[in-house]
This record gives C-alpha cells, sequence and structure tokens, in this order.
C-alpha cells in the first residue's frame, strides 16, 4: 500500500462525519445531563480530530519512510495477533468465575509475556500495578460492584 495514513486518515474522518451526523438526528442534551446522542457526537468528533491530526501528519512527512511497514507472517506478527484474540477471549470466557481482579491481572501478564516477550519482573509488577489502579479507581472511588469471581476479590 503506497499511502496507508492517507487512506486511513480519510477513512475515520469519513466514519467520524457520518457518526456524528448520525448523532444529531438524536436529542444531544448537555453536559450536566446527556442524551442519547451525546456520546455518539463526541466519539465522531474525536475521531474527526484524530483523523485530521493523521492527515495533518502525513502531509507534514512529505515522503514515504524508507522501509515500508510489513505485517508480514516472517515477522510472526500473525500469531501475535491470533495470540492476543485467545487471550481475550478466554478472558471474557473467565471473567465471572475468576472475578473482574484477576482476570484483569492475568491479562496484562499474558499479553505483556506472550506479545512483547518482557521479563517476569517487569510483567508482573506492571500487572500488579495496573491491577491495584482498577481497584481503586472503580471499586474504591467510583464504588462500582465488579464480578468478585471464587476467590472473593
Amino acid at each position: 500500500m503506497k499511502y496507508p495514513d492517507l487512506i486511513s486518515g480519510l477513512f475515520w474522518l469519513l466514519i467520524g462525519l457520518v457518526l456524528s451526523l448520525w448523532a444529531l438526528t438524536y436529542q444531544i442534551g448537555s453536559l450536566t445531563q446527556p442524551g442519547p446522542g451525546y456520546l455518539p457526537l463526541a466519539l465522531g468528533i474525536l475521531l474527526i480530530l484524530l483523523s485530521v491530526i493523521l492527515l495533518i501528519g502525513r502531509s507534514r512527512k512529505g515522503s514515504r519512510p524508507k522501509q515500508p511497514v510489513s505485517f508480514s507472517s516472517s515477522t510472526g506478527g500473525w500469531k501475535k495477533v491470533v495470540y492476543t484474540v485467545l487471550v481475550l477471549g478466554l478472558a471474557a470466557f473467565f471473567f465471572e468465575t475468576l472475578g473482574y481482579l484477576l482476570t484483569f491481572f492475568l491479562l496484562i501478564a499474558f499479553l505483556m509475556k506472550g506479545t512483547v516477550g518482557q521479563s517476569w519482573r517487569k510483567v508482573l509488577l506492571t500487572a500488579l500495578l495496573t491491577t491495584a489502579g482498577v481497584y481503586v479507581v472503580f471499586i474504591l472511588l467510583l464504588e462500582q460492584p465488579l464480578p468478585r469471581g471464587f476467590l472473593g476479590v
């Protein structure tokens, strides 16, 4: 593909415009009392903004990169995609049984170790800190009930 940034930028710009126009057919509401069209409109505007940033960045580069970006099987890209989809599917399957926090910890750990190949120390530390952050934000601050699983955590 000769101009991947241009094509993807135009694609997402079109999706953002369609989403924004579709959202205007619903009541938008206000920031404190949003209507059903508020979220689609906000997401459409965000898509438009990000695609414009991508298109502007593409125009400033001028020429294509010297090394074309490739997603071939020789780099193991497809294996990582299949592995990621498999891990996400297993996380969704065990979500209720293991509980949110344990599932989230294992998800982060398996994705970091399996796709990026980080050291076990970095994997466990990152998984622990992100799980603790999720616990603090969603359970302590927002008081949202999350599935506890068989361990009760």
